[in-house]
């Protein structure tokens, strides 16, 4: 499994044997501690925004009917984002949901996506001084965020504290901080005595330009469920903790931002130079592939799925987001697994693939407009994660949605 799918925040290892070298990480080090683990896992349930009626909403990039076969356009479903209110409904599967029968023909992944890919290379290019999109996010709470701190606190304490009375013994303080990583480490794969999960939204505008500020609005219409009765009940007797910070945060700034942590040489502002050639985008990912701080650890199909993700939810060009359709199509091991309801309600068709440590991943893509819908990662069978693109595109204000 990834780093980039699962947060880790264990304290990195004592690399500095000199004291003074050691005191000038220490800082760093405990306020890596000091922050709340993001993990996921399984959502038995969880909660899903249902739309307010009569309101306004962002929607994914409108594009034309999808042509599933040659010189025919298949009948169309309207993908409708939906507004995040304070109404939440709780469903039982953390998997996209098989979608009514239709008249639609059945494709095998292959077709699906090499007709995704001659719909996407069909589009006009489109630019703006943002690229703005929407995510609702379900995940597994693992800890009660304020007992999690207070709990760090005192291991942090102790551990300054035998800190101070090692001063100068080298041998001594490597062996107290390799002790305090252990317990921290234990703390993190601690499970909550109940079953709990949160959902929120985040609206992201990333500038273009170099040097200009964008920004991010989390912790939208947050919401908590329990996996039972039960559990709601032995959580009110744990003395009901807060299990998520509530409240929207919105934080501007212009720092640069990377596609991801697999591939730290992609921006959002060049991406739109990659390239729109089959052959020359699948050569350009394997040279991206090999230099990845994540290679020795990665599956090669992993990356790619994961990678094609990033793609998919950024600027890149029409040409570049056909050929790395007809890229995913060649390769094997791809599923299709017919037409399902993703997180939002909205139909899709969900291609799926495994890497060989099995970890799975699935796409739910508009089968008329070729957009992304939403991703879904699961490891030895089990959800992991599962994010919903309510909207996406250009934009020229901040706040401004397309």
């Amino acid at each position: 499994m990834t780093d980039r799918t699962f947060a880790r925040l264990k304290p990195e290892g004592l690399d500095e044997l000199a004291e003074d070298g050691y005191r000038r990480r220490r800082a760093a080090d405990l306020a890596r501690a000091f922050a709340t683990p993001r993990t996921f896992a399984a959502p038995r349930a969880f909660a899903t925004p249902r739309a307010h009626p009569g309101s306004t909403h962002p929607r994914l990039r409108r594009r034309r009917p999808f042509v599933l076969a040659a010189g025919t356009v298949a009948a169309g479903l309207a993908a409708v984002a939906a507004t995040f209110t304070a109404t939440f409904v709780v469903t039982g599967d953390p998997a996209p949901r098989q979608a009514p029968p239709s008249a639609r023909p059945v494709l095998d992944a292959r077709s699906f996506l090499l007709a995704a890919a001659t719909t996407a290379r069909r589009e006009p290019a489109e630019s703006g001084r943002y690229w703005y999109v929407n995510e609702r996010v379900l995940q597994k709470v693992h800890v009660a965020p304020e007992e999690y701190a207070a709990e760090i606190k005192k291991l942090a304490a102790t551990f300054e504290q035998r800190e101070r009375e090692l001063k100068g013994d080298l041998r001594r303080l490597e062996a107290a901080r390799e002790e305090f990583e252990q317990q921290v480490g234990e703390l993190k794969r601690r499970e909550l005595p109940y079953t709990a999960y949160a959902a929120d939204t985040t609206e992201s505008w990333r500038a273009m330009r170099p040097g200009e500020a964008g920004r991010s609005v989390r912790g939208q219409d947050v919401a908590v469920t329990f996996g039972s009765p039960q559990d709601e009940a032995d959580w009110r007797a744990a003395g009901s903790p807060a299990l998520v910070e509530r409240g929207k945060r919105t934080h501007e700034d212009n720092t640069p931002r990377v596609l991801s942590i697999d591939n730290p040489g992609l921006t959002l502002q060049n991406v739109s130079a990659l390239p729109t050639g089959k052959d020359e985008l699948k050569r350009r990912l394997d040279e991206l592939w090999r230099r990845s701080p994540n290679t020795a650890g990665a599956d090669k199909a992993g990356y790619l799925w994961q990678t094609g993700v990033d793609l998919m939810t950024a600027p890149i060009r029409p040409g570049t987001r056909s050929a790395l359709y007809q890229v995913l199509a060649d390769q094997p091991g791809i599923t299709a697994q017919g037409e399902v309801t993703d997180a939002l309600g909205r139909a899709g068709v969900a291609l799926s693939s495994s890497t060989a440590d099995g970890v799975s991943f699935r796409l739910v893509i508009d089968p008329e407009t070729a957009e992304l819908l939403e991703y879904d990662v699961a490891d030895q069978g089990v959800t992991q994660l599962r994010v919903a693109l309510a909207g996406m595109g250009f934009t020229d204000e901040l706040g401004q949605r397309p």
